[in-house]
């Protein structure tokens, strides 16, 4: 009996003799784990508060710029223009292209009845029957034409702006234009083939057509020297050149927000007739306008301007005018500056770039004072701004760490400054190009460790 309950407590502790040891185990693990999680803060946890509170710093390189000083604007173009009518009803063939200049009594068009038109279809179908003869025999014709790549270049360069700015709604004006470019290569070649006799047979018999066409056609001329504008839409007299002085703010403004308004003035800006070249036909009735004669020697913008803005605009001053969504800058100058409360009406002529506008009428535009090259930054880099001497701080990254300099204020534009180094300062070591700087400078003392 004594050897059963012998043998069964030695079984009981070689039972609990394991137990021992596996929470040994964890212990010795757990105290090896809080080990490695101390080595691991010292280690890793100063990167961590440099990474919290340095690594978001954000930093830029010191490089020159161009700062525009302008004053946006809303307005008009007005120009000295003659709108023609169709003397009666008929189809009329241009002989320029839209927004070619012609001389004083220039033949620009003609106009044939409706009877001659079997001779125009025989024409029409005899050109494209020879160009495309021309295309398959001459693919390459005019590969060498500076001319021919320099207006294709501006028609891809129209896409790219298109893109630039999501607004697609001219591609197919870009695409007819292009067509046309490509016809008219090809028209180029062939009149330069002579060699080929069977093409010459069918350029006499096209001439023979045209000839037949102009006996019963009636010339129309130009009264004066002038860029001829294939136009359809109606004639406001409100825009009449005349008229600039008695122009209201509501006139040289989309009246509303809404979108309806919005709608029928981008509807009175829009030209039926789309891009018309020599050779071209279209139909017209009695009395309808199909065309303007424009004055190339002079044109205005007239706008309206925050009075706020209207120190820099002195008669008689030289600006540039940048219309909205547009690549080409007119040289201006102020003719009038009329303030009428919280806005100012202002008058500004051109004499250069007016075939650039002859399709505008309402537009959005900049007037760019002056254009100031420099050390371009943003505004809110500069603290500690002093408005009598025009100077500030700006914190510069040197050897990593924040380094305070003073600069002086050149100009400033809505978000950017230029600066440069303060006139006949003690310091050294002053900002210059190229350097680091601190972007948004909030919070940065001097000396402070910036990776």
């Amino acid at each position: 009996m004594y050897t059963e309950e012998k043998n069964k407590a030695m079984q009981r502790k070689s039972v609990k003799k394991p137990r021992r040891k596996l929470v040994r185990k964890k212990r010795r693990k757990g105290r090896v784990n809080q080990v490695l999680l101390v080595l691991f803060a010292l280690l890793y946890l100063p990167a961590l508060w440099n990474w919290l509170f340095h690594g978001g710093i954000e930093t830029e390189i010191l490089d020159s710029g161009l700062l525009e000083l302008s004053i946006p604007s809303e307005g008009v173009f007005i120009r000295q223009e003659t709108v023609i009518k169709a003397p009666r009803e008929g189809i009329i063939i241009p002989k320029v292209n839209s927004a070619e200049r012609v001389p004083n009594q220039y033949e620009f068009a003609m106009l044939i009845d409706e009877s001659s038109q079997v001779t125009l279809r025989s024409i029409e179908a005899l050109e494209k029957d020879i160009i495309r003869q021309v295309a398959e025999s001459f693919p390459t014709g005019l590969e060498d034409s500076p001319e021919f790549r320099d207006q294709v270049q501006k028609e891809v360069n129209k896409l790219s702006h298109m893109a630039i700015h999501k607004s697609p709604i001219d591609i197919k004006a870009v695409k007819t234009a292009l067509e046309r470019l490509l016809y008219q290569r090809n028209r180029e070649v062939f009149d330069s083939r002579s060699d080929r006799i069977y093409l010459q047979n069918e350029k006499n018999e096209l001439e023979q057509l045209r000839q037949n066409l102009s006996k019963n056609a009636t010339m129309l001329l130009a009264d004066f020297s002038a860029l001829v504008v294939w136009d359809d839409r109606p004639y406001d007299e409100r825009f009449h050149f005349e008229n600039i002085n008695s122009l209201t703010l509501d006139d040289l403004t989309v009246k509303g927000t809404d979108k309806q308004n919005k709608r029928n003035i981008t509807q009175q800006q829009e030209n039926n007739l789309g891009t018309v070249v020599a050779g071209d036909s279209f139909a017209v009735s009695k009395d309808q306008f199909f065309a303007r004669l424009v004055n190339n020697e002079k044109s205005w913008y007239v706008c309206v301007v925050d009075s706020k803005k209207t120190d820099g605009l002195q008669v008689g001053n030289i600006l540039t005018l940048k219309v909205e969504n547009t690549d080409f800058l007119i040289p201006c100058t102020v003719e009038s500056v009329q303030p009428m409360g919280d806005l100012s009406k202002v008058v500004l002529s051109f004499n250069r770039m007016i075939e650039k506008t002859i399709d505008l009428r309402y537009v959005h535009a900049d007037l760019i004072l002056e254009s100031i090259k420099g050390l371009k930054v943003p505004i809110r880099s500069l603290t500690n701004r002093n408005t009598h001497d025009s100077t500030a701080d700006i914190v510069l990254v040197r050897f990593n760490r924040a380094v305070t300099k003073r600069v002086t204020i050149i100009a400033q534009q809505d978000t950017f400054a230029v600066i440069d180094a303060v006139e006949g300062s003690s310091d050294t070591d002053p900002v210059s190009i190229f350097d680091i700087y601190v972007v948004n400078p909030q919070n940065i003392e001097e000396g402070q460790v910036i990776d």
